[in-house]
């Protein structure tokens, strides 16, 4: 089974501040800030963020399944703000997924406000694997949010 699930939402700052998060390794490091009882870190394994970079996070303690998983950047464009990474190992992998790939990206709306989009596109073994959809799309969606939390923060902090 296979199938793309995407969620966005708005932020009212622009693309490309929002960019700088969003397309970046800080990216990681917001996940783990924003969600300790779910991660408790990452580390480069190689690259510099952009395409054939790879990155291990790590599950906090207590969080059921494996302990880590490995992700590979395979396209960060800083011109498109699109980024895509692949899960290499590890995580979801070891659930019942055959593959499971993350495109990010953020879109202009206006001058100060723009959509952002994430995506999530897999492929299953098993179909009793299907709930982890809908759990990984939300978790997405709420990094996504802790993104824009921080870049509406770091904004006004900035230009006030």
């Amino acid at each position: 089974m296979e199938g793309v699930v995407s969620r966005e939402i708005e932020v009212k700052v622009s693309a490309s501040e929002t960019w700088k998060a969003y397309g970046s390794l800080l990216l990681a490091q917001i996940g783990v800030d924003a969600f300790p009882d779910k991660y408790s870190g990452f580390k480069v394994l190689q690259g510099d963020g952009y395409a054939g970079t790879i990155i291990q996070v790590f599950f906090a303690p207590g969080v059921e399944g494996p302990p880590s998983y490995k992700e590979e950047f395979l396209v960060v464009d800083d011109v498109k703000r699109v980024k895509v990474g692949k899960f290499i190992e590890g995580g979801v992998l070891e659930q019942g997924f055959k593959s499971y790939v993350v495109t990010l990206e953020a879109i202009e709306k206006e001058e100060d406000e723009c959509i952002m989009r994430g995506s999530i596109d897999y492929a299953l073994y098993d179909e009793a694997a299907l709930p982890l959809v809908t759990s990984s799309i939300e978790g997405l969606l709420a990094l996504m949010k802790a993104v824009a939390d921080y870049v509406i923060k770091h904004h006004n902090t900035t230009t006030n």
